[in-house]
């Protein structure tokens, strides 16, 4: 296909494939004006269209759409539609629009917008109102950033009409440039495949993913067939369309030991690389199989061991006491560990093994009978050892059979000491939450192991934890059994702990502040106002990208496995979640903030009480719905007892949405109610659902997989709770989890001066960088504003000329991160109760001003 130069370009439409397939082979308009188009060639997928053919064919549409009249693509209520366009090969491309609408009400609109990553981000190219909507025709053109020579460009017309008596009309679009036709198919995929190590009879399946970074079609002729162990597991490669991709499994099942290779061969009519070759490798071995060379140890081995020896784990029985945690942790002189683990471990005797100890318990859960909640829940779990790091399979809160608690894995370290009699030690550190609450007691249990499945007891103990209300120590030591086996997909899940582990930030103890910023005294940030350590389990201070940390205090020495100690969110998750998913909608579908609630949740709906409540207004605690305005009065009464305990979605939606009478307009009284961010999820969840299809969740795929996994949060950070019926509806305002680097990458995302996931101007807000818009007031010099905290601090620093609103995130017991405005973040988890932070404040203002 010949490309005109320059001087000969002129602006055409970008056409559909079945243009190009029928052009005849002659140049149109002016001689040498218009790139010439063999016929039968396949083009990208762009198109123009007036619809003036009744057909919306090639459309994806959500809602309620149809063809209209012949003259527009028609759009009822809430409802999308979307076309996918390439641009591949054109420059100065240009998309006209043109919309009408009627009967639209106050916050309802009528949008057409462009997206140039794969429907990822939108751009409103043309907005149509209420006062609009008399039919007339609307018309915009836009050429936004990163349109030209881009397979991946879509258009979209959406509306968010209550009622289907709302109409939007896509009358037409254009797409046009100057340039040429699609260049060629370009395939793309991974050099090679490797299956790790698999016990004999084991098997394990990998898939390549296949994708055409090309601007024509990808047909792929042939899959050549591995030679054993390798095998063809599964092929959906035929026709790969520009941007799109299929995956090829490829199955590694040994039946002896060795270390095997292979290759696949993917042919197809790439042009330059019509022979694509896939390595294949892995190794066979009984037991756990070799140790990788992932953050290896030094030391000789050498270890003096006081508690938990050789002799007590494998000979002995339930400890009569705790220990101190220092003989749960990594030794300096540990070595190498010779074993790996990969396989299941169970332990037996949960129920009735072990003790307890209680030293708070405000809701007299326990006696002096013995109860369920005094033992552990039943364990039986997956691991991989990577190196000398062991993780567990499954993260977050894992359900179980058990009336009181649920398990919390994060990954612990494996180690040889010489005293083990050849086996390799590991610890594990866990953590126990109440089920369908959010507290986390911390604990650690530690074993020896062989790679033929021999297996120590297991001890346990857990002596600290972030919980206000429940304080107890539990430790035992039970027996265990380890079977080896070969864990699905567990190259990948290697690959993406390494991944976790090396993408941490930069840490240091607090204690280096002093060195790295002399003058700092360090402890102001790990005892604010005469904070008690004894009660903080987790406080940092970022800057500069170093990541400056301390805490984990337990009642038997500092906790051993600081980077894996999880943390419970409580209403923190007001803030990340409820206001970082309403930003990304708003990011993504102007107008999101604007949405009424009434028109989502029907259990609201029935009231008459939510028919005027936007998200916005629930996001700032400002619904116009409560009994009494006094500070916290409606959240302390027993009767959120209805909210908070109920484990089924219908029963927590039913309160919140009746509990409270309309006392004021919304937006105009702050009273703050856990029950409206369950109220404001359950609408999101409805609202995106409208748009991106029923299966979207506002957890999973907008805020996980939009704004937190970008951050490189780890997989524990990637859990939230969930109501335990079928609607699986996300709390929203509590039940998030952490480790202390997710903290750390979160707080410093929001102290971030721009970004490109969250909708700037409301973050701005958030962080209290506008002050047109300081948000609610809860208190004196204290703001509430799109789920963020601030208190106005100009008073406690030198140098400050004007008001200065620090914004913050806040959680029940004692919770608090702050986002500093010197681009730093100071945080703490305790559960004393006290919110005393102004001293670390102060502290970060010497080292950097925090003056606007």
């Amino acid at each position: 296909m010949r490309r005109e130069t320059a001087s000969l370009k002129t602006r055409i439409p970008i056409k559909t494939r079945c243009d190009y397939e029928t052009l005849p082979q002659t140049a149109l308009g002016a001689a040498g004006a218009r790139p010439r188009f063999a016929a039968g060639r396949k083009c990208g997928h762009g198109f123009s269209d007036d619809f003036s053919d009744g057909d919306i064919d090639g459309w994806s549409t959500s809602g309620n759409v149809d063809a209209y009249n012949n003259e527009s693509i028609r759009l009822r209520a809430t409802a999308t539609a979307t076309r996918a366009v390439s641009t591949a090969g054109f420059s100065s491309v240009s998309v006209d629009l043109v919309m009408s609408a009627t009967s639209l009400e106050n916050n309802e609109y009528c949008y057409a917008e462009i997206s140039t990553d794969g429907g990822n981000n939108w751009i409103t190219a043309l907005t149509v109102a209420n006062g609009q909507d008399s039919g007339t025709h609307y018309s915009a053109s836009s050429s936004p950033a990163g349109i030209d020579n881009n397979p991946q460009v879509q258009v979209r017309f959406r509306g968010t009409g209550a009622t289907t008596g709302d109409y939007c009309y896509g009358q037409s679009v254009a797409v046009t440039g100057s340039g040429g036709a699609p260049t060629d198919p370009d395939i793309d995929g991974p050099s090679a495949l490797n299956f790790g190590n698999i016990a004999p009879g084991g098997s394990n399946t990998l898939n390549a993913a296949i994708s055409n970074a090309g601007s024509a079609d990808l047909v792929i002729s042939n899959v050549s067939s591995p030679a054993a162990p390798f095998s063809i597991a599964s092929n959906n490669c035929t026709t790969v369309a520009p941007a799109g991709s299929c995956q090829i499994g490829v199955e590694f099942a040994p039946a002896s030991e060795g270390s095997f290779n292979g290759s696949i061969t993917v042919s197809s009519n790439d042009p330059d690389e019509g022979s694509f070759v896939i390595s294949l490798s892995g190794s066979s071995t009984e037991g756990g199989g070799s140790v990788e060379d992932f953050d290896p140890l030094t030391g000789s081995g050498n270890v003096s061991r006081g508690q938990l020896t050789f002799n007590t784990l494998i000979n002995g029985s339930d400890p009569s006491s705790l220990v101190d945690y220092s003989h749960y942790a990594l030794p300096a002189n540990a070595a190498m560990p010779t074993n790996n683990f990969e396989g299941s471990l169970e332990l037996f005797g949960e129920a009735g093994g072990g003790a307890f100890d209680e030293h708070v318990d405000t809701f007299r859960y326990t006696g002096s009978q013995d109860t369920t909640r005094k033992h552990l829940p039943e364990f039986d779990f997956e691991f991989i050892q990577t190196g000398s790091h062991l993780f567990p399979v499954q993260r977050g809160s894992i359900p179980s059979a058990h009336p009181e608690w649920e398990y919390v894995l994060t990954p612990g370290r494996v180690w040889n000491e010489n005293g083990d009699g050849g086996y390799s030690r590991a610890a594990l550190p866990f953590a126990l939450q109440q089920k369908n609450a959010n507290c986390m007691h911390n604990g650690v249990l530690t074993f020896l192991f062989k790679d033929d499945g021999s297996v120590s007891d297991v001890a346990y103990q857990i002596a600290g934890e972030t919980c206000l209300y429940f304080k107890v120590d539990m430790w035992g030591q039970l027996s265990a059994s380890y079977t080896p086996h070969s864990v699905s997909n567990a190259a990948d899940l290697i690959a993406g702990y390494q991944a976790e582990v090396n993408g941490r930030m930069p840490v240091k103890p607090l204690s280096d502040l002093a060195t790295d910023y002399p003058g700092t005294d360090a402890g102001k940030f790990t005892a604010p106002g005469g904070k008690d350590p004894a009660h903080i389990s987790l406080v940092g201070f970022v800057i500069d990208g170093t990541h400056y940390v301390g805490g984990c205090a337990s009642r038997r020495g500092d906790y051993p496995y600081c980077e894996s100690l999880a943390v419970p969110s409580y209403s923190s998750a007001k803030s990340v979640f409820a206001g970082s998913t309403l930003m990304r909608l708003e990011q993504k579908y102007s107008g999101s903030f604007n949405q009424i609630v009434g028109n989502y949740v029907p259990d609201c709906a029935s009231s008459g009480n939510w028919d005027d409540v936007t998200f916005e207004n629930a996001l700032d605690m400002a619904t116009g719905n409560y009994n009494l305005a006094g500070y916290m009065s409606d959240e302390g009464a027993s009767h959120t007892n209805d909210l908070f305990l109920p484990e089924d979605h219908a029963s927590k939606i039913g309160y919140s949405c009746t509990e409270y009478p309309r006392k004021a307009t919304p937006g105009t009284q702050w009273v703050y109610h856990t029950s409206d961010t369950y109220i404001l999820g359950t609408a999101m969840n409805a609202y995106v659902q409208g748009i991106e299809g029923s299966g979207t969740d506002i957890f999973t795929d907008i805020l996980v997989d939009e704004v937190l996994s970008p951050l490189g949060v780890s997989l524990t950070a990637e859990f939230t709770r969930r109501t335990y019926d079928a609607t699986a509806q996300p709390f929203t305002g509590w039940g998030l989890m952490w480790l202390r680097d997710d903290v750390a990458k979160i707080g410093s995302f929001f102290s971030g001066a721009s970004q490109t996931l969250l909708d700037q101007s409301e973050l701005d807000a958030a962080m209290q960088r506008n002050p047109s818009d300081r948000g609610t007031d809860p208190l004196a010099d204290y703001k509430y504003n799109n789920g963020f905290w601030a208190h106005e601090i100009s008073g406690n620093l030198s140098g400050c000329s004007s008001d200065l609103w620090l914004p913050f995130m806040s959680g029940y017991g004692g919770i608090s991160v702050l986002i500093l405005p010197n681009d730093s973040v100071y945080y703490y988890f305790s559960d004393d109760d006290e919110y005393v932070w102004m001293d670390a404040a102060v502290e970060a203002h010497s080292i950097r001003s925090l003056c606007n």
